[in-house]
């Protein structure tokens, strides 16, 4: 089978999130004593910190082996298919001449349980494996239950004309864009989008050079990170080439 029916938050605190596996935000402990072991994360488990200890803190370098091994099982359980499929899309995309890895990823991207996804009309490609073999997809005005179909160009991919499966795409899109909403409510408190929205910059990525030459000040000190959330009470100084302007957000921030 291709799907993997485990525990879903016990790979990603291994291997990393992963969207298109699941929605599940592992809770990542760090160790808040001192020492060299300050602030590393601690293993899962109710022997993590065991774990930690025996580990060498100072030789925390992987193996080329275990990065390989890593970015496979990323590729597995993201796009939800076994080892024999994925040695399938190695062998085809090394008969193309083109770059091996990049020929991988477009097969992978170009199959219809991942553009469903990616259109978000499922929260993961799970779900999306899920809506195709239950007949919620069409391709090109045709009914399409096999999730590893390989799209291509000028496809035209619908929602089958049932109540059901409409309301299905439109609960998914509506939870996208409440999601995209509060996001977007947290950027407009950043450092660097406020530098862009009070036209002290070109574009954002003037006010990440800025903040990232250290010409960015908060409350007289120096912020180097451009994700810093402002306050309404915060004093922005900024040094520019005809001098050092200083300004002090209001309470509409």
């Amino acid at each position: 089978m291709s799907r993997y029916l485990g525990p879903r938050l016990r790979i990603i605190r291994r291997i990393g999130k992963l969207r298109g596996f699941t929605r599940k935000k592992p809770f990542r402990r760090s160790f808040k004593g001192r020492g060299a072991l300050e602030g590393k994360v601690l293993p899962p488990g109710q022997h993590g910190l065991t774990k930690l200890f025996k580990s060498r803190p100072f030789d925390s370098s992987e193996s080329d082996y275990l990065i390989r091994l890593k970015v496979k099982q990323r590729l597995r359980y993201n796009y939800g298919i076994n080892e024999k499929q994925l040695v399938k899309y190695v062998r085809q995309a090394k008969k193309m001449k083109e770059s091996t890895g990049q020929v991988l990823l477009q097969l992978l991207e170009m199959r219809l349980d991942n553009i469903v996804f990616r259109l978000n009309m499922a929260p993961t490609i799970v779900a999306a494996r899920q809506m195709i073999s239950h007949g919620h997809i069409r391709v090109n005005n045709q009914k399409v239950n096999i999730p590893s179909y390989m799209c291509k160009p000028k496809d035209v991919i619908s929602v089958a004309m049932k109540a059901k499966s409409l309301k299905l795409v439109h609960r998914n899109l509506q939870e996208y864009y409440k999601k995209m909403r509060f996001y977007k409510k947290g950027l407009e408190k950043t450092l660097a989008y406020v530098l862009y929205k009070r036209n002290l910059t070109s574009s954002i990525t003037n006010a990440l050079q800025l903040i990232n030459q250290g010409n960015v000040q908060v409350n007289n000190r120096k912020i180097l990170f451009p994700n810093y959330i402002c306050n309404s009470k915060d004093t922005i100084s900024l040094k520019t080439e005809k001098g050092i302007r200083k300004f002090k957000l209001n309470d509409s921030l």
